[in-house]
């Protein structure tokens, strides 16, 4: 095998890597969190993609493939919500500036609520009003997936709570700037906040 062969064949291992990867992070998606952004459509509120993922740039054309194909398609996704680069800029931003006090796991050092009510719809209200919070767009995203999600916040108090923030996951809502916080562990803790 002459050297014009052996870099040919290092790129196609390299693309068919790049291509397993963004197949196992769609599958990943389609099964944890597109039942999610479903529930968001069928919900008639306006909500956007801060970012769907964020991947290297070998990984792009991929990506764009693939939201050109069910089931990816029924959204209309930009190709903006595929962002090229290395960081979770949200996410970093939520460890930053509200660190974790586990070391298995992440729970913000935030105070903790115990509510009256017996859904997360009240449990929110009773939330937002006592951090005395005015409608303002927020950042709903999870700690395990990548998709990071832009909305209302009086609007998530419309919408059915319980399929958008499922018991199994790990939720954060986000003051943009991250000036404030309201995660929901899987294991039920409500934690809130303001820096």
């Amino acid at each position: 095998m002459n050297d014009n062969d052996k870099h040919s064949s290092l790129l196609k291992k390299e693309r068919l890597f790049n291509k397993i990867a963004v197949d196992k992070q769609s599958s990943f998606l389609v099964t944890w969190w597109l039942a999610i952004a479903q529930s968001l459509k069928d919900g008639n509120c306006v909500w956007e993609l801060e970012y769907l993922d964020v991947i290297a740039d070998s990984q792009y054309d991929f990506w764009i493939e693939k939201l050109n194909q069910d089931p990816w398609s029924s959204f209309s996704f930009s190709r903006s919500v595929i962002q090229i680069g290395d960081k979770y800029w949200v996410h970093d931003m939520l460890y930053l500036k509200y660190p974790s006090v586990l070391p298995l796991r992440y729970l913000p050092d935030l105070e903790k609520f115990c509510s009256k009510s017996n859904d997360y719809i009240g449990v929110l209200k009773e939330i937002t009003a006592w951090l005395v919070l005015n409608n303002q767009a927020v950042f709903l995203f999870y700690i395990r997936m990548s998709p990071v999600i832009k909305i209302n916040l009086y609007d998530l108090l419309i919408l059915n709570l319980e399929a958008i923030l499922p018991a199994e996951e790990d939720v954060a809502i986000m003051a943009i700037d991250g000036s404030w916080l309201i995660f929901k562990s899987m294991e039920g803790e409500w934690v809130f906040g303001r820096l």
